[in-house]
């Protein structure tokens, strides 16, 4: 059996997701989830369709590939947020130039910028909530089980901050971000709420085909609704990541 722990290969960014296939291919299992649910939820339009696709509740958005313009006059009215396509580890997102309060030229600009430094789509998304939940699911056997549901605290954050966890807020150690963004675990949610949100991981985690393990982002604005944002299928395990906080939280042996 093959402990899959691959993030990127030199090639590009959904080359990793072959893993899995190459394993396969030479007669091995290998833990985590297989290539085609790697492939799909590394690509975030193509995720939201399949989510969407199976009801499930997700932010509005456009995918505008290289080359091409947004039109963000069709946009609705409202915050929008413009970040890399197929990336994770929130690369392409910077609070301060990636979030709008409107459609606007700068919106359209900041698309293209994605084009020139990532050569890949970007994605258009609204801007919904300002809280974010953070959601380990675990698969032992056929049993498919929700970790202790976690939120990110923001209340440091001013009325002028953007409340998303960015690029800074997950790598530069020195910045505002990083340091006033704390993990909460289990989340004070109400329990009705705890339940839906349970509810709305599991079926994630059914339409997206993952396996073994992941890891839902959620988003859930002031009415209580909630909003799958991304699905990290094979999501980082390192001692200090959020899914071992999860299963510590659980009381589920390391």
């Amino acid at each position: 059996v093959v402990f899959n722990l691959v993030e990127t290969l030199a090639g590009g960014v959904d080359d990793a997701a072959t893993v899995p296939d190459l394993c396969r291919a030479s007669g091995k299992g290998c833990t985590g989830s297989s290539s085609r649910c790697l492939m799909m939820t590394l690509d975030k339009g193509w995720c939201k369709s399949v989510l969407r696709d199976a009801g499930l509740p997700v932010p509005k958005g456009i995918t505008v590939p290289p080359g091409e313009r947004c039109n963000w006059a069709g946009l609705e009215p409202g915050s929008w947020i413009v970040k890399p396509a197929a990336s994770d580890a929130s690369e392409g997102i910077h609070a301060e130039s990636s979030v709008f309060p409107q459609p606007s030229p700068a919106l359209a600009e900041a698309v293209e910028g994605i084009h020139r430094e990532f050569g890949q789509a970007a994605l258009v998304e609204q801007y919904v909530g300002d809280r974010e939940l953070n959601v380990s699911v675990l698969q032992t056997g056929d049993r498919v089980r929700v970790l202790p549901i976690a939120e990110i605290d923001f209340s440091a954050f001013g009325p002028e901050r953007a409340r998303v966890v960015d690029y800074a807020a997950k790598w530069v150690e020195e910045s505002f971000a990083y340091q006033h963004t704390p993990r909460v675990i289990p989340a004070p949610l109400p329990g009705r709420l705890a339940r839906q949100v349970r509810e709305v991981c599991l079926r994630a985690w059914q339409a997206s085909g993952c396996g073994d393990y992941a890891r839902v982002d959620l988003r859930l604005d002031a009415a209580g609704r909630l909003y799958v944002i991304e699905i990290n299928a094979n999501p980082d395990i390192a001692p200090d990541g959020g899914f071992m906080a999860a299963l510590a939280a659980g009381n589920i042996s390391r």
